[in-house]
Order: C-alpha cells, then sequence, then structure tokens
C-alpha cells in the first residue's frame, strides 16, 4: 500500500492504540467462555488484544491477526500467543483473497481517509464495497472499509466488536454502514463514554458490538459510561439483550440514547403525520462566494473603493443576529459597528464598467489571489458569485444551544455560515417560523443533526427539511414575544415555557406529560451533546522552568462563543514615547504599549504573505496554548524561521474554523483557531531575533515587553 506524501506518520496510518480496559471488555464480551472460537483481528498494531487475551488466559480455537505496518507486526508475534497467527499484510488484500470464516472479528481499525491511499488501494476498498451492495465515497474513512469487510468474514452466528468513530451513529457517508449493520445483524449494543478515551486526539468513540442469532429479530441499545474505568462496572455477558427495535426508516442512531418511552413517544408524532419543514419552506445552502473575507467586507471597504453599487446587504454570522426577525436597522446597527454587512454582488462586466475603485478592488483580488480559489478559479469570470437569491427566512448551520431560526426582514443575503429558507406560497411566514419555537422541534433538530467538533451541533438542508413542525397560522401571536425575549436574551427554557403552553398543549393538544416528555428529551440529547469533555484536562499544563500556560479547549470554546468572532478590535491611537525605544516618531499614532502581541511561527510555504504584508488569516494549529485570555490578544507578529520579527498585524477577529476550510482538501472536524489580521506597519526597521517559549511556536507578551527585549 502506498500512501501519500506530505502527511504525518500516525495520520497516514490511522492507528492510535486500543486502552487495555477496552480490549479487554470487547473479548469478555465476544468469546463468553467459548473455547472453541476462530477469531480475526483485521489491524492488530503492536497486539493489546493479543496481549489482553494471553495476560487473562482467555480461551479460544485460533486467532488471525493482520498488520501492514512490519515493525508492529514484529511486536505483535513477540507476545507469542498460542495458536495464533500474526500475519504482516493488508486487511484489504486478505479480505478479499481468504476463504476463511470467523466466530468473532474485534479490533480497533485505522481512523483515516481515503484521500491517503493510492488509487489501486482504493480500487481494492470498492471492492470490498461491491460484494456487500454497497458503494464508497471519497468522504468514506478506512475504518468502514474494515466493518464492511469484517461482516463478510462471518460465519452465520458470529459476533464482530470493534472501536469506531462516533461519527457512525450520525454521520452522511455512514449512513449506508448504519443500514447494513441494521440488517446484517440482530442485536446491536452501542456503549459511548462520557469522556474522550484516546489521550492523543480529541476524538469520540463507540464501541460497536454486534451479534449474529438466525432470528428475524433486529434490535439496539445505548449504554453509556464514563470512561473507561466505568466499563469495570459493565458485565459484558448480559449485554445481547437490547429492548429498541431498530427504526429501518431513520437516518442516524443518535436517538437510540432516548429510552423505550421517549422512542416510542417520537415514533406516535411521525406515525400522527405531523409535517416536516419540507411540507411548507424549501431549504438550501447559503451563498459560496469561493472567499467569503474578499467577498464579504464592511462599510468602510465599501467607501474606500466606492463599490456601492455591487454593495448588498448580508449577515454572514450567527453573532449578527440575535432576533427571531432580522430588520433593517438590525442590519444598519451591523453596519455602524463595523461588521463585514455588505456582500459584493459584481457583474460580469464589473472590471471594465466598474469605477476607478472597483477596478482596483479587482486587481487585489488577483494579488491575493482569490482568483486561484477552488470555487473562484472554475468560474468564467472569477468575480461574479452564482446562485445570488434572496431567502425569506434564515436557519443557522452551526448552532450551539439550539438551531436559530430566523425571519429576513431585512431582505439581507446570507453565506453558506446560514442556509436560505423559502417559504411555500399560503405560508404564513411569521406563523411558520414562531412554531418552530417548541421542544419538540428543538428535540428532532438533535436528533437529525451531528455533533461538530465541541459539542456544536450541525445541520445540513436535507436535515433542517426533515424537522418535524406542528405549524399553526394562530402561532403568529408568538412572533413578537419571541423576538422581544431573544433580544433580551432570555434563556432558551423559559422561552419554552411560553411557547410549549401554547403551541403544544393549547393547540396541538399534548397533555402535560407530554410537554414535559418533549422537553426532556431535547434536553437529555443536547446536553450530552454539551458536556463532552477530553480525556486530557481542561486545563493542561506545559511548564518550561519559570511559565505555566494553559491549553486552550476548544470545547469551552464552543460552549462560549460557537463560531461568532471572539474579539473584534479595532485600532488604538494612544500616543507612545518610541523615541527611548529607537522606533520611528510616526509609528507612534499607531500601536500601545500595554497591548498583548501574539508572536507565531510562519509555515515556509506562508512566509511570502506575510513578508509582503498581505497575509489577512493566521490558523493556529490543533492546539493553542496561551498565558493570557483569548480577548486580550490584540497585536499579530509573524516569526519568520531564521530571522525574528520585525511586522505588526491587528487581530480583527478571532474566531473558530477548521483547517484548510473553502478548499477541497477542508475537513471540518479538524478545529482550529482562526486569526483574522490586517498588517499595520513595521514595527521595527529591521527582523529582531526573539526567544518562542511556549512549544517554540508561541510567545504572548506585551508591545512594550517586546520593544524592551528588542532593544536590550
Amino acid at each position: 500500500m502506498q500512501l501519500i506524501e506530505n502527511a504525518s506518520e500516525q495520520k497516514l496510518r490511522g492507528a492510535y492504540y486500543t486502552p487495555s480496559a477496552i480490549a479487554d471488555f470487547i473479548l469478555r464480551w465476544g468469546i463468553n467462555g467459548n473455547d472453541h472460537m476462530d477469531i480475526l483481528e483485521p489491524s492488530c498494531g503492536d497486539g493489546i488484544f493479543l496481549e489482553c487475551m494471553a495476560n487473562a488466559n482467555m480461551p479460544f480455537r485460533s486467532i488471525t491477526a493482520i498488520e501492514y505496518e512490519t515493525a508492529e507486526a514484529e511486536k505483535a508475534r513477540a507476545i507469542n500467543l498460542h495458536d495464533s497467527e500474526v500475519i504482516n499484510s493488508d486487511f484489504h488484500c486478505f479480505c478479499l483473497d481468504t476463504d476463511k470464516k470467523f466466530d468473532l472479528v474485534v479490533g480497533n481499525p485505522p481512523f483515516i481517509r481515503y484521500q491517503y491511499y493510492d488509487e489501486n488501494q482504493q480500487v481494492l476498498a470498492d471492492e470490498i464495497f461491491k460484494r456487500s451492495n454497497l458503494k464508497r465515497t471519497k468522504l468514506t474513512n478506512a475504518w468502514v472499509t474494515f466493518v464492511v469487510g469484517s461482516c463478510q468474514l462471518l460465519r452465520d452466528n458470529g459476533k464482530m466488536g470493534f472501536v469506531i468513530p462516533s461519527e457512525l451513529l450520525m454521520v452522511k457517508y455512514a449512513q449506508q454502514l448504519r443500514k447494513y449493520l441494521a440488517k446484517t445483524f440482530n442485536k446491536i449494543n452501542i456503549i459511548s463514554f462520557e469522556n474522550l478515551v484516546f489521550e492523543e486526539i480529541q476524538q469520540e468513540v463507540v464501541l460497536l458490538l454486534c451479534e449474529k442469532n438466525g432470528t428475524n429479530e433486529h434490535l439496539i441499545e445505548h449504554i453509556e459510561v464514563r470512561d473507561t474505568e466505568g466499563l469495570l462496572n459493565l458485565d459484558p455477558h448480559r449485554l445481547s439483550f437490547p429492548t429498541k427495535k431498530i427504526d429501518f426508516h431513520t437516518d442516524k442512531w443518535t436517538c437510540y440514547f432516548l429510552d423505550k418511552e421517549e422512542l416510542e413517544f417520537l415514533e406516535k408524532i411521525k406515525n400522527q403525520t405531523m409535517p416536516q419543514i419540507s411540507s411548507y419552506a424549501d431549504v438550501e445552502v447559503g451563498i459560496t462566494t469561493g472567499s467569503n473575507s474578499y467577498f464579504t467586507v464592511p462599510k468602510s471597504v465599501v467607501s474606500l473603493y466606492q463599490l456601492q453599487e455591487y454593495a448588498r446587504p448580508m449577515i454572514g454570522r450567527s453573532v449578527q443576529v440575535n432576533s427571531l426577525c432580522f430588520t433593517h436597522n438590525d442590519w444598519l446597527k451591523n453596519v455602524e459597528s463595523g461588521a463585514k454587512a455588505h456582500l459584493l454582488v459584481f457583474t460580469p462586466d464589473a472590471d471594465v464598467k466598474g469605477n476607478s475603485g472597483v477596478k482596483a478592488y479587482l486587481e487585489n483580488g488577483v494579488k491575493e489571489g482569490v482568483n486561484k480559489g477552488y470555487k473562484t478559479s472554475i468560474r468564467d469570470q472569477w468575480w461574479v458569485i452564482p446562485s445570488i437569491k434572496l431567502s425569506d427566512a434564515l436557519f443557522l448551520r452551526r448552532n450551539n444551544l439550539y438551531p436559530k431560526f430566523v425571519l429576513n426582514e431585512a431582505g439581507a443575503y446570507t453565506t453558506d455560515t446560514m442556509h436560505r429558507v423559502f417559504i411555500h406560497k399560503g405560508i404564513n411566514k411569521k406563523a411558520f417560523i414562531a412554531s418552530y419555537y417548541n421542544s419538540l422541534s428543538f428535540a428532532f433538530a438533535e436528533i437529525m443533526g451531528r455533533n461538530f467538533g465541541g459539542g456544536c451541533l450541525e445541520l445540513m438542508p436535507s436535515e433542517v427539511e426533515g424537522i418535524y413542525l406542528p405549524y399553526n397560522e394562530q402561532n403568529e401571536d408568538l412572533f413578537n414575544t419571541i423576538d422581544f425575549m431573544l433580544r433580551n436574551n432570555t434563556s432558551a427554557d423559559e422561552i419554552l415555557d411560553v411557547t410549549d403552553e401554547v403551541i403544544l398543549h393549547q393547540r396541538m393538544h399534548f397533555s402535560k406529560e407530554q410537554v414535559t416528555l418533549a422537553r426532556s428529551i431535547w434536553h437529555k440529547i443536547m446536553d450530552r451533546r454539551l458536556n463532552r469533555e477530553t480525556l486530557k484536562k481542561k486545563e493542561m499544563k506545559v511548564v518550561d522552568l519559570k511559565n505555566k500556560y494553559h491549553e486552550l479547549n476548544f470545547l469551552d470554546l464552543f460552549d462560549q462563543y460557537a463560531l461568532n468572532s471572539i474579539t473584534d478590535n479595532s485600532m488604538v491611537h494612544d500616543d507612545i514615547n518610541w523615541e527611548k525605544y529607537g522606533g520611528k516618531p510616526q509609528q507612534a499614532a499607531m500601536v500601545e504599549e500595554n497591548k498583548n502581541v501574539l508572536i507565531s511561527l510562519v509555515k515556509k510555504n506562508n512566509e511570502k504573505m506575510f513578508l509582503d504584508g498581505s497575509a489577512t488569516i493566521y490558523y493556529t494549529g490543533k492546539k493553542f496554548p496561551t498565558s493570557v485570555a483569548l480577548n486580550k490578544l490584540f497585536y499579530f507578529m509573524p516569526y519568520i524561521k531564521g530571522k525574528g520579527v520585525r511586522d505588526l498585524f491587528l487581530i480583527r477577529i478571532a474566531r473558530l474554523g477548521y483547517r484548510k476550510e473553502g478548499t477541497p482538501e477542508e475537513d471540518k472536524n479538524d478545529l482550529r483557531l482562526v486569526f483574522e489580521v490586517q498588517f499595520v506597519n513595521q514595527l521595527f526597521d529591521d527582523y529582531k531575533p526573539v526567544e518562542l517559549k511556549i512549544w517554540r511556536t508561541f510567545t504572548d507578551t506585551t508591545i512594550g515587553k517586546l520593544i524592551k527585549q528588542a532593544y536590550a
């Protein structure tokens, strides 16, 4: 198997070693005292499952272990477990070539996307899928193929126990796998963990325990424990009695976090033919600009470049709306606050017929490489954004506590951070949107959506359309009340106390008990989503003899900020006596000595943008330690390896994002901290060497301290 270049060894292998407590639990569940089992481990690594079997003297007839990496295979062989065979090969080849069948398959398959495999490897994966009448997509993760292939190698009464990413329960690319598993197995147990159990990664996992028994039953059960130690309180021999019937019509398995009474209640709602949002509206993604940082601008940019002819009102971030109705006055407030409240909708001939400012702005786009972006490069005119449509309402794509649904009274455009909702003719718009604000619809939103890194809830257009909604024209009378409460930052539960009573109890004739049950279902799923923790402590201490730093926890950031701006700074114009520091007098009006400055190492391939001052974005790594509060960081200085620091940037916005966002390689599960920066000037005439104290990557200090150090 040939892996692609320019990726870390661990990322390429997708190998993260299984805690022994998990391996032991899966084996005890799978073997259950049976000494006549033929066992397969399709990706054995260094042999943790073999080691557990040896240490506990577990009974079995034979075990076959597959491992691609030669060094790992040798470690597994060194365990010297009796009646075992460790094969140094690729599981895909083994799966397609072997005639063997097994009673039990166990393991922790690699968590890796197939873009890291060569074409031949992908052909093998395709063949495995075809054998089960499934189709692999470009988004399919390697672990899915391992699961499908392992199912093919099981005997009629076989069992399978895997450590699987929790993506299994909700992501679209695993949808066909969920249906395949539901039909293949008669009993499925899913064990989840409150805390993350892999120290190396912030990846939530579940234990997938499946069993065939030749019956016509298809049952599923979910159990949640705090951590690996919680497995000690579970009897693996009693997990073979799931009680919930699998719903073959549901797209996701998150609903199985609910108990039997709760599931029966939701099923009753569906059977009573309560309409879904799709009955009243069509939902589409927002406008894909190809470069939001270029096509969405504040009023100052519109004025500077004379872009008024092409500037349209827009709402691009959830922080810009805190109401049920987004009005023209709301938009004006965003404009005056300096927010990016304008969308630039250029015509095809703007490069010819536009004024000098327009032409200059388009030329700047070329200089910044906007025209070479993934989306812009395939357009006839890179500056012409397609699908410019105004929607009746907006539905936020990513949310913290609950998904917001907003009437677009201002006629504002939106980017792909929000979905556009086009309400059908004849539907009372205010009644429709007000009808959404109830515990039942909130619960279905949680069920339809998926967890997005750190507890954020994400819904795609089709998932929004699938939300059950008790529409009633009379609900228009709640619109202004909900709007008022949202504008005054009233809690969701306080709003639902009002709306549930009217929408669900009075008008839908739900009993008080049913209303309470709907609220508890919403809370149960939402609270589980928001209360995820890392196995590593929320405050990770990094000591360098003198200083202690805290690693920012993305989970905490999501709880507090979601995808909104964390800081939105403006220039400070305080006079400073620069002469004593050797600086230029004209710089005195540009910086403030006591403001914090973040110094960050710049990758070699990004140096040019920072050297010429054109850079507008800086992405942190997965981990970002700091000795100060994030919203205290005001300035940014790029550290050029071998040179030091010279240029001063202003941190305009700090927000949560993801790696390579807006490109074909984007990974929405790979969270990053994103600083939107603006070049100010050279702080020093030439580069000054400074020490990068935090992981030799970052330093945060103040302008004053930095200058004193530089001229010491």
